[in-house]
């Protein structure tokens, strides 16, 4: 959805939006659609900011033994929009943790799909698991080691990591 700045400006109030988010190139899938806030307000002519929140429910599998993992995002956020180009840094500027949020703009018109996107792929977790307990799936036989006890035997000379196990012995 476009969200014009000025107007936005104008009505004073929240906007809030539910959007289906297409989120490839990762392992998670999103559950539900997201509900999103925008509160924009004008500080200067072309200077705005934009306070938001968002609510999503999104399934990826467990790290360790690949089981479904719902995870439940709740993120804020909080942006500078400049309407104008973007300056011209030489290669070793320094940014000040401000410069990190700040969004400049072409137009006064926001994507709220970009945003939406963007914090939701903040806001998930790096690496996800089913339990803090979980103990995975067996290295050789693939059984997951939560349901069932492994069969396999102590050492597996054909694994690539059977050296180690004689280099501890030493």
């Amino acid at each position: 959805m476009q969200i014009l700045l000025a107007d936005s400006d104008a009505k004073k109030n929240s906007i809030v939006t539910t959007e289906l988010i297409q989120i490839s190139d990762t392992a998670f899938v999103l559950n539900a659609e997201i509900d999103g806030t925008f509160r924009i307000t004008r500080k200067e002519e072309n200077v705005y900011t934009l306070d938001g929140s968002m609510t999503a429910v999104v399934t990826t599998a467990c790290d360790r033994c690949g089981i479904p993992v719902v995870l439940n995002v709740d993120q804020s956020y909080f942006y500078q929009l400049r309407v104008e180009e973007q300056p011209q840094m030489n290669s070793e500027h320094h940014c000040s943790d401000d410069d990190y949020d700040v969004l400049y703009l072409s137009d006064s018109v926001i994507e709220s799909t970009d945003i939406l996107r963007e914090q939701l792929l903040l806001a998930l977790p790096v690496s996800s698991v089913c339990s803090e307990s979980c103990m995975g799936l067996c290295d050789r036989c693939g059984t997951n080691l939560n349901e069932n006890q492994c069969k396999c035997g102590e050492v597996n000379e054909n694994s690539p990591f059977a050296i180690l196990k004689k280099l501890q012995k030493n």
